[in-house]
């Protein structure tokens, strides 16, 4: 009987472990200085990685912005 329980716990930690570490996380990133958040979604790693963003505006200039991530959940991300 314990080697059932045994078997059933290394199993659910596996299956945990896989699905953990293929998904999606969406980053809430704030942009220092600002009251910009950015919304990015990465493949592996972690958010708090995260630590500069480069884009480029239409007018075709180079902005770079400084960023604090994290993959926690805020209220507002539930659908009310």
């Amino acid at each position: 009987m314990k080697k059932k329980y045994l078997l059933f716990g290394l199993a659910a930690a596996l299956a945990v472990g896989v699905t953990g570490c293929s998904k999606e996380k969406k980053c809430r990133c704030s942009v220092l200085h600002s009251e910009k958040v950015r919304i990015i979604t990465i493949d592996g790693g972690s958010c708090e990685d995260i630590q500069l963003l480069s884009y480029h505006t239409p007018l075709d200039v180079l902005v770079v912005d400084s960023l604090l991530c994290t993959d926690h959940e805020f209220n507002i991300d539930s659908e009310i």
